[in-house]
């Protein structure tokens, strides 16, 4: 788990929220290639991923990632 004070937090989360765009981006597609349960999946957990990082850009403090 990463901690990330309030100092480098928009820096990581910027990296982290394009990190976590580039693999929703990857799933959405493996998804249309093929839609399965499994690529359900992995697009909800992107996206669950993606909300996490918003909610700590929002909150701007100490938040687990």
């Amino acid at each position: 788990m990463t901690v990330i004070t309030v100092d480098g937090a928009p820096d990581v989360l910027l990296v982290e929220f394009e990190l976590a765009r580039l693999d929703l981006a990857a799933a959405t597609a493996a998804q249309r290639r093929k839609d399965t349960p499994t690529a359900r999946s992995e697009v909800a957990d992107c996206r669950a991923r993606i909300d996490k990082i918003l909610d700590g850009w929002n909150a701007g403090l100490r938040i687990p990632l």
